[in-house]
């Protein structure tokens, strides 16, 4: 197999290709980098929007589920006195 000899103007081209395709990967990587950058502020932003929000809903439910409790105690007091009519009223009707 033949070796072939490159002259210097040859080394030379290649190196300067080879630079410039270092260049643009460099450029590529700094855009990327950037665009990175705003993924995670918009992610940020998003995240204590959805916390907010999150805060929101827990806030909501425990007042429903305090007025569900308020509720149930007010029936079972209601159910109680009925029971105790009921139960009075068969006392009454024994006993006369």
């Amino acid at each position: 197999m033949e070796r072939s000899v490159w002259p210097d103007e040859r080394i030379a081209d290649l190196a300067a290709r080879g630079e410039s395709q270092f260049d643009l990967l460099r450029g590529d990587i700094r855009e990327m980098r950037t665009e990175m950058h705003e993924m995670r502020a918009e992610m940020r932003e998003s995240r204590a929007e959805f916390q907010a929000e999150m805060r929101e809903m827990r806030t909501e439910m425990h007042s429903e589920f305090a007025s569900v409790r308020r509720d149930m105690f007010h029936d079972s007091i209601a159910l109680f006195a009925a029971l105790v009519a009921m139960y009075a009223t068969m006392l009454v009707h024994t006993l006369s």
